[in-house]
């Protein structure tokens, strides 16, 4: 993320881990999205707008964001914001994800744009951001281990706010589509209908299928279909699960099933997919590549 706008605000770098104290002047600040970059915002005062290549997100404080990488755009905060915000490249994401079946869970939530409320927790929150901040500072003994652990705790944080609202998220503050994004972070490997997602956030399946159409160009089926196909994308570049096991990551309990799947939305069935994507990552050993 590169400031488009400067101010005085206390900042601290580390490993690929930057966090930012905000104390916006009287003036609108907007900040560039970088996309291969995730951002973590707590909009502790004042009014914030996501803007970029996914939809805008308006953010009203209190409130827990989490931008997931791919984005891009930009972050706007109102005259007099306060707050909290960190920038995380993909590789220190990485780092602080468990591996585990609660890694595995994490990660995929956010995978998505998240926007929580923010309750008698805040106080917590802010003060755990402080703290990350001391120890990119501070440079004391343990201090990019101690960092870690605290940015565990604030994706667990938030990842909690998602599981308290994910059968009825906030529709009225963070939209209805950003309701419908927020589930399908949930429960896309399960395969989940529109119709079940309507019935949890508590409208027609008519209602959330128009409010989808508006917001991405797609139908929630066909957007639901693309987030599978990225996700199936991305474990056969750079996992090493075998192409049935990928299937079954995702949710697709026949391997036949999912091969037809994946050849519909990309062209080719996922091993020759593989086999491309290994060609054009790997290294070359033509004269002209040596130094």
């Amino acid at each position: 993320m590169s400031m488009m706008k400067t101010y005085p605000l206390r900042q601290a770098t580390h490993h690929g881990i930057t966090a930012h104290e905000i104390r916006s002047p009287l003036a609108e600040t907007t900040y560039g999205l970088r996309e291969e970059s995730a951002c973590l915002l707590l909009l502790e005062a004042g009014r914030a707008r996501v803007e970029g290549a996914a939809r805008d997100m308006a953010v009203e404080s209190p409130r827990f964001v989490w931008l997931a990488p791919g984005r891009g755009g930009a972050l706007r905060l109102s005259p007099g914001s306060r707050g909290e915000m960190l920038q995380l490249s993909k590789g220190a994401l990485a780092r602080v994800l468990p591996a585990s079946a609660f890694g595995d869970e994490l990660s995929q939530v956010l995978r998505g744009d998240l926007s929580v409320p923010v309750g008698p927790e805040r106080a917590q929150i802010l003060r755990r951001l402080a703290d990350l901040r001391e120890e990119l500072t501070g440079g004391a003994p343990g201090a990019e281990m101690m960092a870690g652990h605290i940015l565990s705790l604030l994706l667990i944080q938030i990842w909690r706010g998602v599981k308290a609202g994910r059968q009825r998220p906030d529709v009225a503050t963070g939209g209805l589509v950003q309701g419908f994004v927020q589930l399908a972070g949930l429960h896309l490997r399960e395969h989940w209908q529109v119709g079940d997602y309507a019935a949890a956030l508590g409208v027609s399946r008519d209602r959330l299928s128009d409010a989808v159409r508006r917001a991405t160009g797609r139908a929630p089926q066909v957007w639901l279909h693309e987030a599978l196909h990225r996700e199936a994308a991305e474990l056969l570049t750079n996992s090493g699960l075998q192409v049935a096991q990928v299937g079954f990551r995702l949710g697709f309990s026949d391997p036949a099933y999912f091969n037809r799947f994946f050849k519909r939305m990309e062209g080719v069935p996922p091993s020759r997919f593989r086999r491309r994507a290994a060609r054009r990552s790997a290294p070359s050993t033509s004269y002209a590549a040596w130094p």
